[in-house]
């Protein structure tokens, strides 16, 4: 009784594993004659071993997709010409240090002025405002919430200088005159257009490319970029890790930042417009893994050759 079962069971298993192959067949089986003819065949042993190994690379390249498909975050690279850069801490990060030759420095925010070269430590609990108008001077902005210092400065003969809770900076670029600093944290890109306003602050151009790993090569691919228009503002919603890159200024118009960061959406706000959401989808990460592709299409291969040996051997 208990090996009538056991035979019905297996009987069942081998049905289910061979009866997929009548799959668009207009073969007048049912699924168990399927089966039955099959057992009845001399090279039974050689195609049951052949849909054994087909059902293996079945289930090994569900198991890649879906943890390949599954990734939440999604990767942005951002390449951009604006007029402002707004930059907050991430998760209480600190702030890369920088080196400020021939500063202004307006304490207070403007109620006292001096020049200074040195490095500049910005505290954790920041937001920081960079902008530059045109070809005008570089402002650089720093706040506090909390009425906190916003860090200090060490200057060139060594001496500490507490900063107070609303401190700005004013640099020159020119022709032999260039700057560059590294920034890290959350990063807005580009201003609000506002109306009844004169002139404010907003981006002139830039690129949004999506990148993520190949789910076999794991080398990076990049998507297309999006274009990023003028007074276009972009931003990262919920971003899973600080963003990092740097900013470069010169006798050129705007600030040119390029920074790379990940979260879940890339958001892009457009004047009177509603916002652009850039995602890594599943059909963007389909459409740009070649090696998924491939094991995708190998698999539908194998199958039309095991189909055309099963047909030739029960016939």
């Amino acid at each position: 009784m208990a090996l009538s079962k056991v035979k019905r069971f297996f009987q069942k298993c081998a049905k289910a594993l061979l009866g997929i192959f009548l799959t668009n067949e207009d073969l007048p089986y049912t699924a168990t004659e399927f089966r039955d003819r099959i057992s009845l065949s001399r090279f039974k042993l050689f195609i049951h071993a052949l849909v054994g190994l087909f059902w293996l690379l079945l289930l090994y390249i569900l198991f890649i997709s879906a943890r390949f498909l599954a990734t939440p975050d999604t990767l942005y690279n951002v390449t951009a010409n604006s007029e402002i850069v707004t930059i907050d801490s991430y998760q209480d990060s600190a702030f890369v240090p920088w080196r400020l030759e021939s500063a202004k420095r307006y304490a207070e925010c403007g109620s006292e002025t001096s020049n200074m070269s040195g490095e500049l430590r910005i505290a954790r609990d920041t937001s920081m405002y960079i902008e530059r108008v045109g070809s005008g001077p570089l402002w650089i902005t720093l706040s506090s919430d909390s009425l906190a210092p916003v860090g200090y400065l060490l200057t060139d003969s060594n001496e500490r200088i507490e900063l107070s809770d609303c401190e700005a900076f004013e640099l020159t670029a020119s022709s032999t005159q260039s700057y560059t600093l590294p920034i890290d944290g959350i990063m807005t890109v580009g201003g609000e257009v506002k109306e009844a306003s004169v002139r404010e602050p907003i981006l002139h151009s830039g690129s949004v490319t999506i990148s993520d790993k190949g789910a076999l090569s794991r080398q990076y691919y990049q998507t297309d970029p999006y274009p990023l228009e003028l007074g276009d503002k972009f931003f990262i919603k919920e971003p899973s890790v600080q963003s990092s890159g740097f900013i470069y200024i010169d006798e050129n118009p705007g600030i040119n930042i390029t920074y790379n960061g990940k979260g879940d959406v890339g958001v892009i706000q457009r004047y009177k417009s509603e916002d652009i959401m850039l995602k890594n989808s599943i059909w963007t990460k389909l459409a740009h893994d070649e090696s998924l592709i491939f094991l995708w299409l190998f698999l539908v291969a194998a199958f039309s050759f095991l189909k055309f040996i099963i047909r030739v051997n029960i016939e």
